[in-house]
């Protein structure tokens, strides 16, 4: 055209600049909008229009806004397309600024526009603010406004304002829904994400990959394995996806099953950082720490770039089998090789690694030359570990720092009561207790769950309401005469003294495990395994039990507690007595 002297015209440079920008053609790209600089076509709005996103896409996002504000007008799609660049790069500052910019010139926002403002607040008042301003220009019915308005309250705990929204809105939309039970999910209300999305299939809508990975989620959340193996079957098609992939590796992991996890990391054509991420931490979980270790190296070699959950995952699995050195140089490696700067749970990681294997000296070293300041979490670490080892002066030093930043957590007090317990000093034990109890603060009950049949079992220790509490006892009673046929020995509750054991109901003190464990013999078919869930560390005695009691009940047994997962099998256990 040039050499034929045809003068090109605004359709032709547009035509240009879409041909460019679908081939990638960056810098040429460029050249044309200095051209068109050059011959005046800069001005025109549809030119402008597609300047905008050559200028996104290239990244120059101080040339975005010379050419927005070169405009000779600006229309609702041209304020949408500039919010809508920004908020895909999470500027969301930027965005809240142009919306306030576009307000103040009197531009009639639609339901884009809201969308991307609701998106951009990181501050529930704001969104509040523009929820308003959304009632008052009658966009509070509009379906795509209402799945944000939801998606928006939800991640910010709102959820009673995010279900209103949802019920008032009388359509059957799946973002909405979806929204709303993902908002559920994150905020750890499992159950009330799981009955939403039997509701919503209930009301015939199709879910996606997103509601499904949530209510898998959610499964994995209250260890709900026949449900999540339920949603999986009605997954059929989606369970391909990689979110959906991902989810019922944590589900099956965070149920027990293991081999599960294995299975369907194993089916997976792609992988990625996520992937790796949740089998390595379930390989962790589960006290199998050289195949975490070994799929760590395996990620690396995938391409895949480890980050701060990996390390988590890694080096929590050297801490459960003793791999000191190892656990030490990765995490070493975390700032040489990968450029990740530890955060406090790294610290507690590395206090657990080297305490938990009775370096305590090593231990404390560690936490004195620790860069940042330590936060309970690391206190925590190095208290239970030195009720493992009776070091009472370092664990005393350790329960004041831990009181001195959590007063009122119970687990403190509790930690510390127990230290001195096993190392027989009752007087400071009764005092801890006193403490305790002076400042109003409680200590949380210990409790186990089993699902059976669909349906969540729980105990509390000496628990006697459940339906079937009189043979449950009486089935205990007569499994652990069988247990002390073959050699198991009661260890009479060290946190007890003399006088405290000789209760004469001693069934008060028959922790909440035992009971689930003996309810699931009654309940459950031969052959089906066991899995219990515990909120707290099993204790030395029950951990013993229920090793015999996978001898002489020729059942596996899965329980998991607050630290990790134990599988029980023919008398013996996965963690070989290091938890």
């Amino acid at each position: 055209m040039d050499q034929r002297d045809i003068r090109a015209n605004c359709q032709t440079y547009l035509w240009l600049l879409d041909s460019c920008l679908t081939s990638g053609l960056l810098a040429d790209c460029q050249k044309l909008h200095g051209r068109i600089l050059k011959v005046g076509f800069d001005r025109e709005i549809i030119i402008c229009d597609k300047l905008i996103d050559v200028c996104f896409t290239s990244g120059d996002l101080n040339g975005v806004v010379k050419v927005f504000e070169d405009m000779p007008e600006r229309d609702v799609h041209a304020w949408n397309k500039i919010l809508s660049g920004f908020s895909a790069r999470k500027m969301s500052k930027k965005v809240l600024e142009l919306f306030s910019q576009m307000l103040a010139e009197a531009v009639s926002p639609n339901e884009y526009t809201f969308a991307n403002a609701l998106r951009a607040c990181r501050a529930l008042y704001l969104g509040e603010q523009i929820h308003t301003l959304v009632m008052k220009t009658g966009f509070h019915f509009n379906v795509y406004v209402c799945s944000v308005l939801i998606d928006m309250y939800a991640k910010h705990g709102k959820l009673d304002t995010a279900l209103t929204i949802l019920r008032r809105l009388g359509e059957e939309d799946v973002v909405s829904w979806t929204a709303m039970i993902a908002g559920c999910t994150q905020h750890d209300l499992f159950n009330e994400a799981l009955k939403l999305f039997e509701e919503m299939l209930s009301r015939g809508i199709q879910a996606d990959s997103i509601g499904f990975s949530s209510a898998i989620s959610a499964c994995a959340g209250i260890q709900a394995l026949n449900q999540g193996q339920q949603i999986q079957a009605q997954a059929r098609g989606f369970d391909s996806e990689i979110e959906i992939s991902n989810a019922l590796i944590t589900m099956y992991a965070k149920c027990g099953s293991i081999s599960d996890s294995k299975r369907k990391f194993l089916e997976m054509a792609e992988k990625n950082d996520v992937t790796w991420n949740a089998m390595i931490t379930a390989y962790s979980q589960h006290g199998d720490g050289l195949q975490a270790v070994n799929h760590f190296e395996n990620m690396k070699k995938s391409g895949s770039v480890p980050n701060h959950v990996t390390f988590i995952g890694v080096l929590t699995a050297c801490s459960h089998v003793g791999l000191v050195n190892e656990g030490i140089c990765y995490f070493e490696s975390m700032k040489k090789e990968h450029g990740l700067v530890p955060k406090p749970e790294h610290y507690a990681c590395v206090v657990d690694l080297l305490s938990r294997a009775g370096l305590l000296s090593r231990a404390r070293k560690f936490v004195e030359e620790m860069p940042i300041k330590p936060d309970p979490m690391v206190w925590r670490t190095l208290l239970s570990s030195c009720i493992v080892h009776k070091n009472i002066e370092l664990g005393e030093l350790a329960a004041k720092n831990l009181l001195d930043l959590e007063p009122e957590d119970s687990a403190s007090y509790v930690l510390l009561s127990n230290m001195y317990a096993v190392s027989r000093r009752w007087n400071y034990r009764d005092q801890t207790r006193e403490m305790m109890k002076n400042r109003g603060v409680r200590k949380e009950p210990g409790r186990s769950w089993i699902e059976v049949m669909n349906k969540i079992h729980a105990f509390f220790v000496g628990d006697k309401l459940h339906p079937l509490a009189d043979e449950i006892y009486e089935y205990l009673e007569e499994l652990n005469n069988r247990a002390a046929d073959i050699g198991y020995v009661q260890d009479h509750n060290s946190l007890l003294n003399e006088t405290e054991m000789e209760q004469k109901d001693p069934t008060l003190y028959v922790h909440s495990e035992k009971l689930a464990v003996t309810f699931a013999l009654l309940s459950l078919p031969d052959g089906i395994p066991i899995r219990v869930m515990k909120n707290l560390r099993v204790c030395s005695d029950c951990h013993n039990w229920i090793k015999f009691i996978s001898r002489i009940s020729n059942r596996e047994i899965v329980v998991r507690d607050a630290y990790r997962f134990h599988h029980f099998e023919n008398g013996n256990c996965s963690c070989k007595d290091f938890w």
